[in-house]
């Protein structure tokens, strides 16, 4: 079994590695290093100006190192046809998930190490603390991290007490208590709550770890992991894995039904109603959009605001470019009595209004927070504007030209 997870282990990294080349191609490696330099010049030039005492200071420390312990899953690489070929070794399978634990746990450590090494330096200037209290805290961020996947583990077996496998207990609860401890009353009375729930876990194994596997909520929490992943590549590049879904958004209905129903408005249709039912799509683009807001609300200065906005409207109209093609395995639209220049003319037509809203709830989030910098203001609503009409006008019949003659 464990040679079973190393060949699957294998297969994985491979395939992650492929998706990963693609992801930080040269572009977008040299924007990750404006980024990250960007942030950290605004992250520095911010702690120069915090002091000890700030009443808000603990409860951002909880909150993002209770976001750092929800990060990193534990990765079974189960398959929905195991439920058939594995069940007769289902005895065996401890081992193999076992692997899993160890390997998920590698990862999960390595994102506690790397939230704590970022908010040491806040934690220091916010805050009175000693080096032991800070390798205090980091110890008990990997215990309740350690405790949480052991309680996915248990979750993956039939069991007589349901909460050693409760999310909300073990994933919210005590982590909410044990950081609140090592912050606002000592750092070893946090650290011993989340040592007690690790202990209290681990010894639980001995109760489910001899009973049947749930092989449906296996296989499903896996699938939700494979499937995150995939999104996450899905804002870079195609993913044929991730299946999409459909669904009504009646809250938009005003807007889709200004479409007029003529033979020329055939795409602009299909593609306006298309994007906002298509989860993956509108997902996408609402996450994008969340995101890149929030990063500029937060950023102050007189060119990253610009840069990190243009990067983001590039980033969002290059996603939807391949929505372009979402239609043409429909036998229907061939027959439909028109050219293919109202497709294009069509899909210009939604790009540029979804760019369009993009570019103005940027423009509004970068001009409240650097409404003082005439640049700033200037700079983004002019960048943002001859950005999306290259795009739209001159980039993208050019990329979807040269797409039709690979297909």
């Amino acid at each position: 079994m464990k040679q079973l997870f190393k060949q699957r282990l294998t297969t994985h990294l491979k395939e992650m590695m492929r998706y990963l080349r693609l992801v930080f191609n040269d572009y977008f490696v040299l924007a990750l290093l404006f980024v990250i330099g960007g942030l950290g010049y605004y992250y520095s030039n911010t702690l120069k100006q915090l002091h000890t005492g700030l009443w808000w200071a603990p409860i951002v420390i909880i909150g993002i190192l209770l976001v750092s312990v929800q990060l990193g899953r534990f990765a079974t690489l189960i398959e929905a046809p195991d439920y058939v070929f594995l069940l007769p070794r289902e005895a065996d399978l401890y081992h193999y998930l076992k692997s899993g634990f160890n390997y998920s746990l590698s990862i999960a450590l390595s994102i506690q190490v790397l939230f704590w090494i970022l908010l040491m330096p806040f934690i220091q200037v916010t805050m009175h603390v000693t080096a032991i209290d800070l390798y205090l805290l980091l110890a008990t961020a990997v215990l309740l991290k350690t405790t949480w996947l052991n309680t996915d583990f248990a979750r993956k077996y039939h069991l007589k007490r349901r909460w050693l496998s409760s999310r909300f207990l073990f994933r919210l609860l005590v982590p909410v208590v044990s950081f609140g401890f090592s912050i606002y009353i000592n750092y070893w009375i946090g650290l011993a709550v989340a040592l007690i729930a690790l202990i209290v876990s681990w010894v639980s194994r001995r109760s489910w770890v001899t009973r049947s596997l749930d092989w449906t909520k296996m296989i499903s929490d896996e699938n939700s992991r494979m499937h995150t992943v995939y999104q996450f590549f899905n804002l870079f590049t195609d993913v044929p894995m991730l299946q999409g879904s459909v669904k009504r958004r009646r809250y938009v209905d005003g807007i889709l039904n200004r479409i007029k129903l003529i033979p020329k408005n055939t795409y602009l249709y299909l593609y306006g109603h298309g994007i906002v039912r298509d989860n993956e799509m509108s997902g996408l683009y609402v996450r994008l959009l969340v995101i890149g807001t929030l990063l500029l609300v937060f950023v102050k200065g007189e060119m990253l605001p610009i840069f990190l906005s243009l990067l983001f409207i590039y980033l969002i109209g290059f996603q939807m470019i391949p929505f372009y093609f979402h239609f043409s395995d429909n036998a229907f639209v061939h027959v439909y009595p028109i050219t293919d220049k109202y497709q294009l003319m069509s899909f210009q037509r939604v790009l540029l209004y979804l760019l369009t809203t993009v570019g103005v709830v940027f423009a509004i989030a970068v001009v409240a927070v650097n409404y003082t910098s005439l640049v700033t203001v200037f700079g983004v609503i002019i960048g943002e504007a001859l950005e999306i009409w290259a795009f739209i006008y001159v980039y993208l019949p050019r990329r979807l030209a040269r797409s039709e003659r690979i297909r």
